[in-house]
C-alpha cells in the first residue's frame, strides 16, 4: 500500500507543539471506531483508495462548482457572487490555518505515542509533523457549505460526502485527529460568514469578477483544476515557499 499523504507540514515552527485538542476524547472516539471496524488490509486499502483518487472524491467539487459558475438564467450574477465568497472563504482559511499551524497542533495519531498502539505499526512511519487542521477537510467543507444558499439538498450530500470520503479516510489511516476535523469544519464555516459579510462591502470588485472575461476564465481553469485534483499542485507549490522561508530564517 502507498503511504498516506495528508496534509502540509512546514520545515520550522515559532513554537512547540502542544498536543491534540481534546486528548482523551480523541482517543476514546478513535478507539471505538477501530473496535466497529478494526484495521485490515481491505479496509486500509479502501482507505487509501478514496485519500489517492481524486476522481473519486475530490472531482464532485470541481464538477458541482463549474456547473454552478456555467449555469445561465436570471440568477447568474447572484450565483457567481457566491462563488466568489467561496473562493476567497477558502484562501482565507488556508492562510490563517497555516499560521495558527506555528503554535498550535499535534503530530498526526499514528507518530504519536500516545495514540500509536490504536494503529498498526506499519502506519507507524507515515503522517505529519503537525496535523492541525485538516486541510483537506478544511476545503472541501467549505466549499460544500458555501453551496448551501444556491443548493440545499446538493450542498448537504456534499457536506456529507466530505466527512465520508475525504475526512473518515485521513482519520483512519492515522493522519488526523478527529478534533482536526471538528476544527476544520468551524474555521470553515466561521470564514464563510466573514465572507459574506464584506461580501458588501466589495460588490464592484466582485462584479468585475463575475462577469467574466480571460483573466478570469483562466483563473477559473486553476482553481476548478486544483480543487479536482486534490490540490496536490498548490501543496508543492506551497511546501516548497515553505522549506525556501525556513532556510531565509
Amino acid at each position: 500500500m502507498a503511504a498516506p499523504q495528508v496534509g502540509i507540514s512546514a520545515p520550522w515552527h515559532f513554537a512547540a507543539i502542544l498536543g491534540p485538542i481534546l486528548p482523551t476524547w480523541n482517543y476514546w472516539l478513535l478507539e471505538h471506531l477501530f473496535r466497529v471496524f478494526p484495521h485490515t488490509d481491505a479496509r486500509m486499502n479502501f482507505a487509501e483508495f478514496f485519500i489517492y483518487d481524486p476522481l473519486v472524491s475530490a472531482w464532485p467539487f470541481a464538477l458541482a462548482f463549474y456547473m454552478a459558475w456555467r449555469a445561465d438564467d436570471e440568477k447568474t450574477q447572484w450565483r457567481r457572487g457566491q462563488l466568489i465568497e467561496i473562493f476567497a472563504a477558502s484562501a482565507g482559511a488556508t492562510l490563517v490555518s497555516l499560521a495558527l499551524r506555528q503554535w498550535l497542533g499535534a503530530p498526526a495519531p499514528s507518530h504519536d505515542r500516545d495514540f500509536q498502539a490504536l494503529f498498526p505499526r506499519y502506519l507507524w512511519k507515515f503522517g505529519n509533523e503537525n496535523s492541525f487542521p485538516s486541510h483537506s477537510t478544511l476545503i472541501y467543507f467549505l466549499v460544500a457549505a458555501g453551496f448551501w444558499p444556491m443548493a440545499r439538498k446538493w450542498s448537504a450530500v456534499l457536506m456529507i460526502w466530505v466527512l465520508l470520503a475525504i475526512s473518515l479516510p485521513r482519520v483512519y489511516m492515522g493522519g488526523h485527529y478527529p478534533t482536526d476535523v471538528l476544527s476544520s469544519v468551524l474555521l470553515g464555516l466561521g470564514f464563510l460568514w466573514i465572507a459574506h459579510r464584506v461580501a458588501p462591502f466589495a460588490q464592484s470588485v466582485i462584479s468585475r469578477i463575475a462577469s467574466g472575461g480571460m483573466w478570469t476564465e483562466a483563473f477559473l481553469f486553476l482553481w476548478l483544476f486544483e480543487l479536482a485534483e486534490g490540490f496536490r499542485s498548490a501543496g508543492d507549490i506551497i511546501r516548497a515557499l515553505w522549506w525556501a522561508i525556513g532556510r531565509s530564517w
